[in-house]
């Protein structure tokens, strides 16, 4: 991910927030928010080496699968869900985002907009799966399932009942701040309970 969206992160998350990451990795960035905010922090992670990393930086990340690993958090124990960089990655993202908001009071959302004028002209010049910078491995070997981008996900959160309260779009260059669906190869969304 752009490190851009781990700053915007660290700006939006209020000091002494309780936060749980939904895909923790190796507990870089949940150490350094931890630190940087004080926050009470949990992760939710499925690989085991990388849970024993996270557990080595002295991190409470459950191994698991996110799509079955929520249900042990009661309703809005936490006040802020994150999923960076692995929205696009979900079976079942709207079950997840679901689940989220039981257990959190927000979400937020970091992901790759596949929409990227890059993505676009490979596709249309090339008429293969594109190979970029924020989508660096072939359409075989990367994780990603769905191929999302900015319009499609302010759609889903309307059909979701959510409501994006910030936003945020970066590539190789930094910010994006006009025609993010176009020229953003990344994007982080910060989600409020809205009106279905």
């Amino acid at each position: 991910m752009h490190p851009g969206i781990y700053e915007t992160v660290l700006d939006w998350v209020p000091e002494g927030a309780r936060v749980l990451d939904l895909g923790t990795g190796d507990g870089a960035f949940l150490e350094r928010a931890v630190r940087a905010r004080h926050l009470m922090a949990e992760g939710v992670e499925k690989d085991p080496d990388l849970v024993s990393r996270c557990i080595q930086r002295g991190l409470v990340v459950h191994q698991g699968n996110i799509a079955e690993g929520l249900d042990q958090y009661g309703d809005q124990s936490f006040d802020y869900a994150l999923l960076l960089g692995t929205f696009q990655e979900l079976v079942a993202p709207d079950q997840i985002v679901r689940e989220a908001f039981r257990v959190g009071r927000r979400v937020i959302i970091a992901y790759t907009n596949f929409a990227h004028y890059r993505v676009r002209l490979q596709i249309l010049f090339r008429g293969r799966a594109p190979v970029t910078k924020s989508l660096p491995q072939a359409w075989f070997r990367t994780t990603n399932l769905h191929f999302l981008s900015t319009l499609d996900f302010r759609e889903f959160s309307r059909q979701m009942g959510v409501a994006p309260v910030r936003s945020a779009a970066f590539n190789s260059s930094g910010p994006v701040r006009l025609f993010p669906n176009l020229f953003a190869e990344e994007v982080v969304t910060l989600l409020e309970p809205g009106n279905a």
